[in-house]
């Protein structure tokens, strides 16, 4: 017989937190891709690559503060 995972959220309240913060991680990944992005391409000179890379990155960080914020207020 297999054991479950170890790390099963126990309560509903502990399953919306962990998919939350999932989705933050995910979130905070594609961050980290675009400044690697916008890092190559400044160091490259590519003004117009620096911009391309910037986009979007205004809404994931929103996206990230209204999850923190979600998770604070009700969880």
């Amino acid at each position: 017989m297999e054991k479950p995972p170890m790390n099963l959220p126990s309560t509903p309240t502990e399953t919306i937190r962990s998919l939350l913060f999932e989705k933050a991680a995910s979130l905070n990944q594609q961050l980290l891709k675009r400044l690697t992005d916008v890092s190559d391409h400044i160091s490259r000179g590519e003004n117009l690559g620096v911009i391309g890379a910037l986009e979007g990155l205004d809404s994931d960080l929103e996206s990230i503060r209204t999850l923190m914020r979600l998770m604070r207020d009700h969880f």
